[in-house]
C-alpha cells in the first residue's frame, strides 16, 4: 500500500489560510461547548471562563491564578507542561469549598493567539464535576455496611433478651414486661427501617420517570400536617402553614410521594424543635425559577447548601419553605446531609431518630420530580443572640392540568 504524504509547501500553504484566532472567538467557542472551559495564561491566571466553569467555580476568579480555587499540588506543573507543548494527563482534583467535591481537570496544548495586538500562548482547561460519579461509588459501598450495622443492632439486643426471658428472667413478670417492652421498640425500629428502605428503592427505580400524574401540594401539605398533630401536640410545637387562599397547587407529581416528602421534613423539624417553639411552612408560586430558594439573602452566618440544583428557567414554579426553630445544624454536616443513614438528630432520644434515610429519600422525590432542594441554618452555638434553626426550601415546576393521581 503506496502511503502518500502531503508536501511540506502544502501543509504551509494550509496552515497559512487559516485565520488568526482571537481571544475573542476563543471566548465565544468556549461559551457554546457543553463543559466546562477556563482559559489560561502562561502564569495560570484566568483570562477568560465560560458559564459552566464560573458556575462550577466562582464569579470572580477571571484575572485571578486559577490555583486559588483549584487547590492541588499538580495544577503548576501541568500548566508548564502545557506550555512546553505537551498534553498534561488528566488531573484529579478535591474541592472542600463551599461543600466537598471532585473535579477531573484535562489541559489542551499551549494555542497561540494574539492577545492585545501581540503574539502570545493560552492553555484551555477543561473541568468536568465528578462529584456524583465519585459519591455514588462511596455511597454504594457503604451502603450494605451500614443496613447490616442499622439491623445487627436491634437484633443483637432482642436476641439478648430473648435468652434472658428463656434462662433466669423466665418466671420473673417484672422483668419480662420491661424486656417485652424492649423487643417491641427494637421490632418497630426495624420495620421502619425496612419500610424506609423499601420506599427508598421505590423511588430511586422510578427516578428517572417523570410522574405523569398532577399532584396539589396544598393537599399534600395539610395531609402532611394532619398525620403530625398528634406529635406536635405531644412535642409542644405549633405548626403554622401558609398556603394560597382558595386555589390548587398543582405540579406534576405524586400525590403520595409529595405527601411523603413533607411528612419527612416537617416531622424533623418538629423533632428537632424544643418545647413552645414553631414550625413554620409557606408555600408561594413564583413567576419563574432565577435560583432565588429563599426570599431573603442568605445570612453570613448561615450554612447553606444545593442537595438538588435547579437550572434556572423562564417558568414559573412553587416554592415551599418549611423552617424550624431548632438548634441548627453544623456546618460540617451540611455537605452529608441527603446521605443514606447519616443522622444529624443530636441528642434527640434514640426512639426519636429514625433511620437515617428521611432527607435521603426527600433527595430522591424532589429528582423524581425534577425540582430543587435547598437548606439554610444556623446552629445556636454559632450566634450570641438572634434567632437560629433549619429551613428547607423545595421547588416544583407549576403546571395547569387538573387531574389528581389521588
Amino acid at each position: 500500500m503506496q502511503v502518500i504524504k502531503t508536501p511540506t509547501s502544502t501543509k504551509k500553504r494550509i496552515k497559512e489560510d487559516k485565520p488568526d484566532i482571537q481571544t475573542g472567538h476563543l471566548e465565544t467557542i468556549a461559551e457554546a461547548l457543553p463543559r466546562a472551559i477556563l482559559i489560561l495564561d502562561r502564569n495560570g491566571n484566568v483570562l477568560d471562563a465560560n458559564e459552566g466553569a464560573v458556575r462550577l467555580l466562582s464569579p470572580d476568579m477571571i484575572g485571578k491564578p486559577i490555583g486559588a480555587y483549584l487547590r492541588a499540588t499538580g495544577v503548576r506543573s501541568h500548566i508548564a507542561q502545557a506550555f512546553d507543548g505537551k498534553i498534561p494527563p488528566s488531573l484529579s482534583v478535591q474541592l472542600l469549598h463551599p461543600t466537598e467535591r471532585y473535579l477531573d481537570v484535562d489541559f489542551s496544548k499551549a494555542i497561540e493567539i494574539n492577545l492585545n495586538g501581540q503574539a502570545d500562548s493560552i492553555v484551555c482547561a477543561v473541568l468536568a464535576d465528578r462529584t456524583q460519579t465519585r459519591m455514588g461509588r462511596e455511597q454504594r459501598a457503604d451502603f450494605l455496611a451500614n443496613a447490616s450495622h442499622e439491623l445487627k443492632t436491634p437484633i443483637a439486643s432482642m436476641k439478648g433478651i430473648i435468652e434472658t426471658l428463656l434462662g433466669h428472667a423466665k418466671d420473673d413478670a417484672i422483668a419480662r414486661e420491661k424486656f417485652l417492652k424492649i423487643m417491641a421498640e427494637q421490632a418497630e425500629r426495624m420495620e421502619r427501617l425496612v419500610t424506609d428502605l423499601l420506599s427508598l428503592r421505590s423511588i430511586e427505580s422510578r427516578e428517572h420517570l417523570l410522574p405523569s400524574a398532577t399532584a396539589d401540594l396544598c393537599k399534600a401539605i395539610e395531609a402532611a400536617q394532619d398525620s403530625l398533630i398528634l406529635l406536635a401536640q405531644d412535642k409542644g410545637v405549633e405548626m403554622s402553614i401558609s398556603l394560597p387562599e382558595g386555589r390548587e397547587a398543582l405540579t406534576s407529581g405524586k400525590t403520595d410521594e409529595c405527601i411523603q416528602l413533607f411528612l419527612n421534613l416537617m416531622q424533623n423539624g418538629i423533632k428537632l424543635s424544643s418545647e413552645g417553639a414553631a414550625l413554620r411552612v409557606t408555600l408561594e408560586q413564583l413567576p419563574n425559577w432565577a435560583g432565588q430558594a429563599f426570599p431573603d439573602n442568605i445570612d453570613m452566618r448561615s450554612g447553606f447548601r444545593r442537595i438538588v440544583n435547579l437550572a434556572p428557567s423562564e417558568s414559573p414554579v412553587w416554592r415551599v419553605i418549611i423552617s424550624d426553630e431548632g438548634p441548627g445544624f453544623a456546618k460540617t454536616h451540611l455537605p452529608r446531609i441527603g446521605e443514606r443513614f447519616y443522622r444529624v438528630a443530636g441528642d434527640l432520644p434514640a426512639q426519636e431518630k429514625g433511620t437515617g434515610l428521611g432527607l435521603a429519600i426527600v433527595k430522591h422525590i424532589v429528582r423524581r420530580h425534577r425540582g430543587g432542594l435547598f437548606v439554610k441554618t444556623i446552629h445556636r452555638d454559632d450566634v450570641a443572640e438572634g434567632p437560629y434553626g433549619t429551613s428547607f426550601s423545595v421547588i416544583f415546576p407549576v403546571v395547569n392540568a387538573q387531574n389528581d393521581d389521588g
